[in-house]
C-alpha cells in the first residue's frame, strides 16, 4: 500500500492528513498546536517560532509514515506567506525535515479548501456545495457547482487576525462594542462576495478549528451533532456564553479546546456573520480541507 501525507501550515495549528494513494481513504489525521500568527503582520517568524514548528512538522512527518506514506508535501498558507522571513523559514523546514516547503497564494488556498471538501465522502452526493474554512490567519469562502469553481476567494479575516486586530489579545470579556465592531468588518467585507440566502441554492458546510471546536462542544453537553450539522441556534448561544466570560472562564467550557479559549470569541461572532449572509440554520462539518484539496492534484 502506498499513501500520500500533506501538511498544512497554518496560523493557529499544523496539521496532516494520510490518504491511500488508490482508493483516496483517509488513512490519518493528526493536529499539532503552534500559533505562528504574529500581531502584527508582516513581522518575521522569530527564530523559537520556526524551531517549533520544523519540530512539529516532523513530528507529524513521522506520524504520516507509520501509517504507510511514501510522499509527501509541506504547505505554507496565511500566517506563512505574509511572514517577511518566508523563505528563510522554508529553509529551516527543509533542513529539519528533508521535505520542502511550498508557499501557495490566497486564491490556491481557497481552491484547495474547496476541493479538499468536495472529496469529503459525505458530501460527495451533493452537485451545489459552499464551504466556509476559518483559520487563524485566513477565512476562505468557496462555491462549487458540480466541479465548475463559482466562487474561491481568500480573505484575511482568520480568529487569531480578528482577535489581536479587536479583542486586545482575546484575555477579556468581549462587551456589545468589540462584538460589533468584528461584525461591521466582517459585513463591509463579505456582504458583497456572498450571495444573499445561499443556503437556499447551496449546501452550507463549515471546516477548520473553530468548527471542530462546536463540534467538540456539542458532544461534551450531550448534544453530539446528528449528521454533521451545527446548529446555528447553538452557535449563537455558545458565542454569548463565551463573550460574557473572560480567558480563564473559558477555558472551563466543556469541549472547547484550551488552546483555542482566546480566539473563540472572534471565530464565533464569524460564524454567526456567516449564517447572517447565507441565510443558514446550521452548518455541515467537514474535516476535510487543504490537505486532501492537494492530493487531489
Amino acid at each position: 500500500m502506498s499513501a500520500i501525507a500533506v501538511v498544512d501550515v497554518g496560523s493557529n495549528s499544523i496539521k496532516v492528513a494520510v490518504v491511500d494513494d488508490q482508493d483516496r481513504r483517509e488513512l490519518g489525521r493528526l493536529t499539532e498546536s503552534v500559533r505562528l500568527q504574529q500581531e502584527a503582520h508582516g513581522e518575521p517568524l522569530s527564530a523559537e517560532a520556526q524551531a517549533a514548528a520544523a519540530a512539529a512538522i516532523g513530528r507529524l512527518l513521522d506520524f504520516a509514515r507509520t501509517k504507510g506514506a511514501t510522499r509527501f508535501a509541506v504547505l505554507g498558507t496565511s500566517a506563512v506567506r505574509e511572514c517577511s522571513n518566508r523563505q528563510v523559514f522554508a529553509e529551516t523546514v527543509r533542513a529539519s525535515t528533508g521535505v520542502p516547503l511550498t508557499i501557495v497564494s490566497g486564491e490556491v488556498e481557497a481552491r484547495l479548501a474547496g476541493s479538499g471538501v468536495r472529496t469529503d465522502p459525505a458530501y460527495k452526493a451533493y452537485d451545489n456545495i459552499m464551504a466556509f474554512d476559518l483559520g487563524g490567519g485566513s477565512l476562505e469562502v468557496t462555491a462549487i457547482r458540480g466541479h465548475h469553481y463559482v466562487l474561491a476567494r481568500s480573505f484575511p479575516l482568520g480568529s487569531v487576525r480578528m482577535t489581536n486586530g479587536y479583542l486586545r489579545g482575546g484575555a477579556g470579556i468581549v462587551d456589545d462594542l468589540d462584538q460589533a465592531s468584528i461584525r461591521t468588518h466582517l459585513m463591509g467585507v463579505l456582504q458583497t462576495v456572498i450571495p444573499a440566502n445561499a443556503a437556499e441554492k447551496y449546501l452550507i458546510i463549515g471546516a477548520g478549528g473553530a468548527f471542530a471546536a462546536v463540534a467538540l462542544h456539542l458532544e461534551a453537553i450531550g448534544e453530539a451533532p446528528v449528521g454533521g450539522r451545527l446548529p446555528v441556534l447553538r452557535i449563537r448561544e455558545l458565542r454569548d456564553r463565551m463573550c460574557a466570560l473572560d480567558l480563564e472562564a473559558r477555558r472551563k467550557i466543556p469541549g472547547i479546546p484550551a488552546e483555542r479559549a482566546d480566539i473563540m470569541p472572534a471565530a464565533l461572532i464569524t460564524l454567526c456573520v456567516l449564517a447572517d449572509l447565507t441565510g443558514a440554520e446550521s452548518f455541515h462539518l467537514s474535516h476535510y480541507g487543504v490537505r486532501h484539496g492537494m492530493i487531489e492534484l
